[in-house]
């Protein structure tokens, strides 16, 4: 009797249940709908559309495009492989593979590279988002955009991106067309000045060499000297790191989260050696950086998360790419005080040692700088590559005489830092 008298209630319950579940699955549609353009294509795999755009979209986030991991299966010769038991998903082409960690979603790992930071999404249906410029960098598979527009390809198609749009979607394209011929050059990526600093040095293909001096070493009296160090661990690290610790000088390095993820027993040993660990970012990526100061200090965020798994502590102090005031990203002094407010500091140098300079050049550079009359206290920035280990070794040597008037500081995130924030505005 009861049960009869109740299943009027249940069948409605039901039906407004799925009626619901209707109207949710409507609006993420539409929603997802919408990041197509005029309803057409413009994403494509190899030399066709891809077909599941309005379900399974592509997204850019910062400069990079996420796609799900689906797409790839669409390229001749790829394949994807997941496991519950080992929680990880494996993409490979040909000899070529990508592990994803599928239980923490930001690792993965190949026979070259070993583990580095990987970051996915989750999509929905199970399925996975992943960079595309990573996973096409490893796979030797191309990706092409232009405007909205991207495609993935083994690189054999038969015509190009636009010739795809003029097929599926001439109205975007003329859009395209329109925007590069008849408006104004686009802005600059920023507003700010755009003056590089004094501080740094010529381009690195400057091979012109430093000027020369009358001034020797027991010229030089009490000084704090700081090296630091950035774009590391690498390959090249260790080799500092022996010159270091057979000097007993202590360093700073500006480590990248690529760097922490694929050398953990490298920043284990700069912490056991006395050495100061900064960030350096996980990405690199001004443009991504010069939109919103939120997307630096999360970036940092996250690079100083993978630190903490490594030596259960995080760091405070920070360079960015290129310094904290380059052609496509400085930080203002209203910004810094944002900075400032998520715990992080900002150090530059006055030193400054190129990236191409082999270990004569960058010999000379340091050793100009600090036989310069009324030099400041020098903060030397140095890449990490084949000829630093010589280099520094070469310094040290040439400074043995005077080592009892020097002082080799690490930095540390109480004193007063060096940059070149507030120089420029």
């Amino acid at each position: 009797m009861n049960n009869h008298y109740h299943w009027p209630l249940r069948v409605a319950a039901i039906v407004f249940a799925v009626l619901m579940l209707a109207g949710i699955f409507a609006s993420v549609f539409r929603a997802s709908a919408a990041r197509s353009v005029n309803g057409k294509p413009t994403k494509f795999v190899g030399d066709e559309p891809w077909y599941d755009e309005e379900v399974y979209y592509w997204v850019q986030i910062g400069s990079v495009w996420f796609v799900p991991l689906s797409a790839f299966k669409k390229i001749q010769g790829v394949e994807t492989k997941s496991s519950s038991y080992f929680k990880n998903t494996v993409i490979s082409r040909g000899d070529r593979y990508l592990t994803i960690d599928t239980d923490t979603m930001t690792w993965a790992s190949t026979e070259d590279k070993g583990t580095f930071y990987f970051k996915t999404y989750m999509f929905r249906q199970g399925m996975m988002w992943v960079p595309a410029n990573t996973v096409c960098e490893i796979l030797g598979l191309s990706i092409e955009t232009h405007g909205d527009a991207v495609r993935l390809s083994d690189g054999e198609s038969s015509v190009s991106l636009d010739q795809l749009l003029e097929t599926y979607n001439p109205e975007y394209l003329k859009e395209l067309i329109d925007a590069e011929t008849t408006l104004p050059p686009p802005p600059p990526e920023t507003t700010k000045p755009v003056t590089r600093p004094p501080v740094t040095t010529p381009p690195e293909e400057t091979t012109t060499e430093p000027p020369v001096t009358e001034r020797e070493v027991e010229d030089i009296g009490a000084m704090t000297i700081r090296l630091t160090f950035e774009d590391c661990p690498n390959e090249y690290t260790s080799s500092v790191l022996d010159v270091l610790q057979e000097n007993g000088v202590s360093a700073t390095f500006f480590v990248t989260g690529d760097g922490i993820a694929a050398y953990p027993d490298l920043i284990c040993r700069m912490e056991a050696e006395g050495h100061a660990i900064g960030l350096h970012t996980m990405t690199q990526d001004e443009s991504l950086f010069a939109q919103d100061m939120a997307n630096f200090t999360a970036e940092l965020a996250a690079e100083n998360r993978l630190l903490v798994r490594v030596l259960k502590k995080a760091s405070r102090i920070v360079r960015a790419p290129n310094g904290s005031w380059s052609n496509r990203f400085h930080i203002l002094l209203e910004e810094y005080e944002y900075v400032k407010s998520c715990g992080f500091v900002v150090w530059d140098w006055n030193v400054y040692v190129g990236d191409g300079y082999d270990a004569g050049q960058a010999f000379d550079t340091m050793k100009s700088a600090l036989l310069e009359e009324g030099a400041e206290t020098p903060v030397i920035r140095l890449p990490v590559n084949e000829f630093t280990a010589e280099a520094v070794k070469e310094l040290l040597d040439y400074l043995s005489p005077v080592k009892s008037r020097l002082t080799f500081a690490a930095i540390t995130a109480s004193e007063p830092e060096l940059n070149f924030i507030g120089l420029y505005e």
